[in-house]
């Protein structure tokens, strides 16, 4: 669809008859002053699209500025001068007048647990902002308002964190919003939180002890430093005599917890689940890409089952153009070399796909998170005689260096799939380093040519001074996959848990740059904002949603290495830096304009980037528009 007004359609058309060329040309002039007037060219060299008359921001190797650009079957041809691109400019030509904003390559969400967005965005709560139990509840009253649900439907918030609310909110609290309602908070990282009728439908009943979970009134055996179920006293009435326990509220924290609850949404309704999910995969594309992003990373397959609906969207067209150049293989825990072997066989082909879907990548864990305390560290977490009464290092997922070496071993070397580690505790990185550096060794000896795109997903601590690894991550190549939204969303977390010291050191932005090691960033949604600008607002201040403090001032990053970590930095992670990730000529059209005359005042007012969503004009890719904005 055109950008032009109609008359300015209808005039263009009327050009393509020769007889009239003439009688037009200089009304033609006239009407198209944004651009130089210049005969067209033939339609076989001419530009399909012209952007121009405002700032395009190639983020190249210079970070060099252009006023114009132009597309050819999908791929950039010109970038330029208004002058220079109109010279291609013909009379089926789309031109887009920018009118003084500013063009951008479309951003790349690195590290997204991509499937349930669309369901989520248009369907659940957004809890992010909230922080007060009382603004949980109004945020799921909207929700049970809007969706207007029949008894027995789930009613779903997402990204709840405990540290940040005076009190954590309450079952019953949460009963009040709809008391015929299944009611389930994600919170940001390993819980949930829920109302008394999910307990029901577990077949708990509060005033029948015999229903009871072993659970109930006390912690199993097998619970980490991560797990926790929050408890309160609540006076009960059990065969008419009045008594007080300390019960669950509905909070949970922590994986082994988590798993407790066993009512969880679609369970009710398994055959539709698939269905289900490549809808939201398409509704999740249309979100994205509303947001200027054209590309993805999907950080585990879940043992395959991501693919498959990948791959159905994909044949259905209902990606709506959007990338996803990686979906990671895994996730791997400490699983036997036996398995692992039989499920690579399984798939038979790594690097599986196209520019569009690909899989490619393995995603292995070696620890747990700073907000749940279950890092691995060198240092104990912060609080530990109020939280744990012991120090606190954390919990390795495998703390042998033989068994991790194995799983490596098999993944990289029998199979070819890259490498890439969750690694949030700095133990878990110097770990990881250590054995990507041996396996590195070995490839490069025989292959020393190999390009290996290993990343550190997260990547807090790698300046700790017993376990510092930056350096050898620049030496070897090692990439890092990081979240910068955390700094903000979970500031309150990180502070509590980690030291106000600490975490000012924690994903040293800066630092990284200056030591050459390759920054990407990612969102971890659904356990942060998938907004891909308040990421960058966190990259460029590192300010605390919690409390407005800045924690590592000196590890803040500028707007121009800020758009290389979405844009060009996440396409070398996925091999396509030759392809994408910036306005190249050669390049395929994958670009967003944003309604800014002047990209800097984002790092001249970053509080800007908050209200990013609704200054996206437009958004390509391959050459075509995929969402513009309703005027």
């Amino acid at each position: 669809m055109s950008t032009m007004p109609m008359f300015r359609q209808d005039f263009f058309r009327l050009r393509s008859h020769k007889s009239r060329l003439g009688a037009l040309g200089a009304l033609n002039c006239l009407l198209t002053a944004i651009v130089s007037c210049s005969p067209a060219v033939p339609n076989d060299a001419a530009a399909d699209w012209i952007f121009t008359g405002g700032q395009v921001v190639t983020v190249d190797g210079e970070f060099s500025m252009a006023s114009a650009l132009a597309v050819k079957g999908g791929m950039i041809v010109a970038v330029g001068s208004r002058s220079e691109v109109n010279s291609l400019r013909g009379a089926d030509t789309q031109v887009y007048d920018l009118s003084g904003k500013a063009l951008l390559p479309g951003l790349q969400d690195s590290h997204i647990h991509f499937l349930g967005l669309g369901n989520d965005v248009n369907y659940e709560a957004e809890l992010t902002i909230a922080e007060t139990a009382e603004e949980i509840v109004a945020a799921m009253t909207a929700l049970a308002e809007r969706m207007d649900p029949e008894p027995g439907e789930w009613l779903v918030g997402n990204r709840w964190d405990q540290y940040k609310y005076p009190e954590m909110v309450t079952r019953w609290q949460l009963d009040g919003v709809a008391p015929d309602n299944p009611v389930l908070l994600n919170r940001v990282y390993r819980g949930v939180a829920v109302n008394t009728r999910v307990f029901e439908m577990m077949g708990i009943d509060d005033q029948n002890p015999a229903t009871w979970p072993s659970w109930w009134l006390e912690d199993p055996a097998n619970f980490t430093f991560e797990d926790r179920i929050f408890r309160a006293p609540r006076t009960l009435t059990i065969n008419g005599r009045s008594r007080e326990y300390t019960i669950p509220t509905g909070a949970f924290v922590g994986s082994r917890a988590t798993r407790l609850v066993t009512a969880r949404p679609g369970e009710s309704d398994p055959e539709n689940a698939f269905e289900s999910d490549v809808q939201s995969v398409h509704l999740g594309a249309l979100e994205m890409l509303s947001l200027g992003v054209t590309a993805i990373v999907d950080p585990s397959s879940r043992m395959g089952y991501l693919m498959q609906v990948y791959q159905e969207a994909a044949n259905r067209g209902l990606l709506a153009g959007l990338r996803i150049p990686a979906v990671y293989e895994g996730t791997w825990y400490t699983h036997s070399l036996s398995h692992m072997r039989d499920h690579f066989d399984g798939i038979k082909v790594n690097n599986l796909g196209d520019s569009w879907l690909r899989w490619r990548g393995a995603k292995f864990y070696a620890d747990g998170g700073a907000g749940t305390r279950s890092a691995w560290l060198s240092e104990s977490f912060s609080g530990w005689e109020e939280f744990e009464g012991a120090p606190n290092l954390g919990f390795p997922v495998e703390e042998d260096n033989d068994a991790r070496e194995a799983q490596f071993r098999v993944a990289a070397l029998e199979y070819g799939w890259d490498l890439h580690t969750h690694t949030c505790g700095d133990m878990a990185m110097r770990q990881t380093v250590d054995l990507y550096k041996e396996l590195m060794d070995e490839i490069r000896a025989e292959r020393p040519d190999a390009d290996l795109r290993w990343s550190l997903i997260h990547a807090y601590l790698p300046i700790e001074p017993e376990t510092r690894v930056l350096e050898e991550m620049a030496e070897y190549g090692i990439i890092a996959s990081v979240n910068p939204v955390f700094n903000w969303q979970e500031g309150a977390a990180f502070t509590t848990n980690l030291g106000a010291e600490r975490f000012a050191r924690t994903k040293p932005f800066r630092s990284y740059v200056e030591a050459g090691v390759s920054l990407n960033a990612g969102s971890d949604y659904p356990v942060t904002s998938h907004d891909p600008w308040i990421g960058m607002y966190a990259l460029m201040t590192r300010r605390s949603q919690a409390d407005g403090q800045v924690y590592g001032p000196d590890e803040t990053l500028g707007l121009e290495d800020a758009l290389r970590a979405y844009t060009i930095n996440g396409a070398f992670l996925t091999y396509d830096e030759d392809s994408r990730g910036s306005l190249e000529v050669g390049k395929v059209a994958d670009l967003v304009v944003i309604d800014l005359e002047d990209v800097q005042s984002l790092e001249d007012d970053p509080d800007l980037l908050f209200g990013m969503r609704d200054r996206i004009l437009l958004t390509m890719s391959d050459g075509e528009v995929r969402f513009r904005k309703a005027q």
